[in-house]
């Protein structure tokens, strides 16, 4: 006797699948995202698998750190305890994860603040290629010193470290040093703050005891909320319709001053002075066809004017210094552009051997991820780049 499913009843099955944590299919392709540089150690993002510790003290070879297991990681930030302790906050999916990394090898998880990134994760926001395998959102909102969705501060989850003491004694530590992150981070470690932002929403920790970030503020922006970079005083949000400037002259309650509203389309944004290079990427869920460089001129913070707009093909991260820009490109590699002359912006080179994501500029190097591999080049002339050394993503 054969057995004929119905479709109704298949959908069902999947469903009960899904809702028990059976996996029968995992379609999750293995590549680099945002990376985040402290000292001379890369964390990078591999893409719902955790993060890549790399050592690049020596750029001609770079030494694999080891992976921390995060499933579901895209971002993170650093901070380190007046003792040195270096603290890690990161993304699981809906959590945020606070991990001290002292030491890579025994890297330990220290605190675990529940269901902050909904928005972003159940839109799948962040990265253009996400193909996580299906999992059921939470139901209950809980956990953490979030605060979040009528969580308390009293409902703390801790971890043990490595001797089986907990942190947290009552004593509060003073914040350290910072690192930072590239272009396309949705986390930023500001003096003794934490700001995250999610899909319309940023976040806002304070961390002067880096291992118990505490939940203080939540900042309502607007809609497709994609990027954070703090300048100064400021915080620049990149959102698919607008560059937004947030004072930090109360750091715990951001406040607006500005917004710079473009057409439709995926936005990071860096500052240099009294400038802001945006970059806008065009279709798939980036909506309008303009793929462009914008120079935005920020010299009245109240009133931030467009100043040119280059076509590139595909821009995505950058970092610009003494106004030279280095745009990462999905389709044609990195753009070395003199932008002295915002009217007359000249190509002095291009990198096309890998396509770039996102990119840091760290003295004279220049540190490129793309897809598979972590690229560092040598920009000390920045007419004449030349690879210095390469780290591929473990098969």
């Amino acid at each position: 006797m054969k057995i004929h499913l119905k479709p109704v009843f298949g959908v069902a099955l999947i469903l009960f699948f899904l809702s028990t944590g059976w996996q029968f299919w995992d379609w999750t392709p293995v590549r680099f995202g945002k990376m985040y540089l402290f000292e001379e150690t890369l964390y990078v993002s591999e893409l719902t698998r955790g993060v890549r510790q790399l050592d690049i003290s020596n750029t001609n070879s770079p030494t694999d750190l080891g992976l921390i297991d995060i499933e579901g990681n895209h971002d993170t930030a650093l901070r380190t305890t007046d003792d040195g302790r270096r603290i890690l906050y990161a993304d699981s999916r809906t959590d945020l994860i606070v991990i001290d990394v002292t030491s890579p090898a025994a890297w330990q998880v220290v605190d675990t603040l529940r269901n902050i990134f909904g928005q972003s994760y159940a839109l799948r926001w962040g990265d253009d290629v996400l193909f996580e395998r299906p999992v059921l959102m939470p139901v209950g909102r809980v956990g953490g010193t979030s605060g979040c969705y009528g969580c308390s501060e009293t409902m703390i989850v801790e971890g043990p470290v490595a001797d089986g003491t907990m942190y947290g004694d009552g004593l509060r530590t003073t914040a350290g040093a910072s690192g930072r992150g590239g272009s396309m981070a949705r986390f930023a470690a500001v003096d003794e703050y934490l700001y995250c932002v999610d899909y319309n929403e940023m976040y806002v920790f304070e961390i002067d005891d880096p291992a118990k970030p505490r939940f203080v503020n939540r900042v309502y922006i607007g809609w497709g909320i994609e990027t954070i970079y703090p300048f100064g005083d400021y915080l620049f949000i990149g959102g698919q319709n607008g560059m937004f400037v947030y004072s930090r002259t109360d750091p715990g309650d951001p406040q607006h001053v500005s917004t710079f509203e473009h057409v439709r389309a995926c936005d990071p944004v860096v500052v240099e002075g009294s400038f802001a290079y945006v970059t806008l990427r065009g279709g798939t869920r980036c909506g309008t066809l303009v793929s462009a460089l914008h120079i935005v001129t920020v010299a009245d913070l109240f009133n931030p004017k467009l100043l040119v707009s280059y076509p590139l093909p595909q821009p995505m991260g950058l970092d610009v210094r003494n106004k030279i820009a280095y745009v990462c490109d999905d389709s044609a590699g990195v753009f070395i552009l003199d932008t002295n002359n915002p009217n007359s912006i000249l190509e002095l080179a291009r990198i096309t051997e890998k396509p770039g994501y996102d990119t840091i500029l760290n003295n004279d190097v220049l540190i490129v991820v793309s897809e598979k591999a972590v690229s560092f080049y040598g920009v000390g002339d920045p007419r004449m780049p030349f690879l210095l050394g390469r780290f591929q993503l473990p098969a």
